[in-house]
């Protein structure tokens, strides 16, 4: 009788273990991702200068760097003109960088 109370009590605190082990594992849904989590397990760069010239859905920087914007970007397009300060977050596509967020400054 003893050996099976003991044998019980051993088996329910494993599973008590393993569940709760299983639970702190889970990542909750309703957090946001972070650069390192997004989508394609791609790391985002960030890039922030001053517009120097739009060409199409292309920005270049001051510092020559060039931005494809796509369609998907939500962001004014009308407030990407020269001289306009922007942060944007972009991947490496195929050698280009492609522009995941675009925040027009001040």
């Amino acid at each position: 009788m003893i050996r099976v109370l003991a044998v019980m009590v051993a088996v329910l605190m494993t599973v008590s273990l393993a569940s709760t082990t299983t639970a702190q594992m889970k990542t909750d849904p309703a957090q946001p991702k972070t650069m390192e989590q997004k989508s394609d397990n791609k790391m985002a760069q960030r890039v922030e200068g001053t517009i120097k010239a739009v060409n199409g859905n292309m920005v270049t920087l001051e510092d020559g760097t060039r931005l494809s914007i796509p369609s998907s970007v939500r962001v004014a397009k009308d407030q990407l003109k020269p001289g306009a300060q922007i942060s944007a977050e972009y991947e490496e596509r195929g050698g280009q960088k492609v522009a995941t967020a675009v925040l027009i400054k001040g």
